[in-house]
């Protein structure tokens, strides 16, 4: 999957690399969990630049596991306390931050008090929501724009779709930018679940270890049209040839196990700053 660096994104791995290297004495593996008896399991595929990548979303109470077998990468994410843990599946190693001491480490310093304002308007934005163009109970034959500046309106093309009787919606904006959205009538609890868990965690996962889950461009189309009645199963955008895609694959219900959210006693823990080679050590950084 494309990795997307920020311009300012240096500068707060450089602090998590202090942060990281204060603590490395006393930092221990991510203790048991408790987990219940049994989990939601939301299985993605998101299609960029030619290339299908399955999103595995794991949710169990406030736990969150995300996989990318393509990438060979799980996220563990407690959302009580606002800490990300990072399984390297292909080297065996694992990184670990907290978001609120992240940003901490950013607001307290007035040398980095600009840059965090503005990897807060450049990153990932939380939609707000849509105007309530709709009546109560039904989707209306189309729907305002979104934030994204889409307008919507359904077609007469229906096919199935993971199972589900889905009908092919249309967006267009005043600039003659288009999107379809293939959605089933009424609301799909798992998949929104899945999908409001991985708005949370969208934007720190961009930041900080450089890894993009979900395109941000997905969220606000998702909000649009659940608001208008339906739940897209399926959205495609970009070149005639090889469009983008987000599309929902199956859910499913399984053992809870403490192992899907715990590190491995064989991982070794790294840094976010040499992992993976994405940026030069330390004391490279000129």
């Amino acid at each position: 999957m494309r990795i997307f660096f920020h311009p300012n994104l240096l500068l707060i791995l450089v602090l998590l690399a202090s942060l990281t290297a204060s603590r490395a004495a006393t930092d221990t593996k991510t203790p048991p969990v408790a987990v219940p008896a049994f989990v939601d399991v939301v299985v993605f595929n998101v299609h960029m630049e030619g290339e299908t990548h399955p999103l595995i979303v794991t949710t169990a109470s406030n736990l969150l596991r995300v996989d990318q077998p393509a990438d060979r990468l799980s996220i563990i994410y407690d959302s009580q306390t606002d800490h990300y843990t990072g399984l390297e599946h292909s080297n065996y190693t694992y990184w670990e931050f907290s978001w609120p001491e992240v940003r901490s480490l950013v607001e307290n310093s007035q040398r980095y008090a600009a840059h965090l304002r503005d990897l807060g308007n450049e990153g990932i934005n939380i939609p707000q929501p849509s105007p309530d163009t709709n009546a109560p109970g039904a989707p209306s034959p189309s729907l305002g724009s979104d934030n994204s500046g889409y307008v919507w309106r359904p077609t007469n093309d229906k096919k199935k779709i993971a199972g589900l009787d889905c009908v092919r919606w249309t967006g267009e904006t005043v600039s003659g930018e288009s999107v379809e959205a293939w959605c089933v009538t009424g609301t799909l609890p798992k998949i929104q679940a899945a999908l409001d868990r991985l708005r949370a965690i969208n934007e720190p996962i961009a930041l900080v270890p450089v890894r993009s889950l979900v395109p941000p461009f997905v969220f606000p189309i998702y909000d649009a049209l659940v608001k208008g009645g339906v739940t897209p199963v399926l959205i495609k955008w970009g070149g005639d040839r090889d469009k983008n895609s987000f599309a929902y694959v199956e859910s499913k219900t399984r053992d809870g196990k403490p192992s899907l959210f715990t590190v491995p006693k064989v991982y070794v823990k790294t840094t976010l700053v040499t992992m993976d080679g994405i940026l030069n050590p330390p004391s490279q950084i000129k």
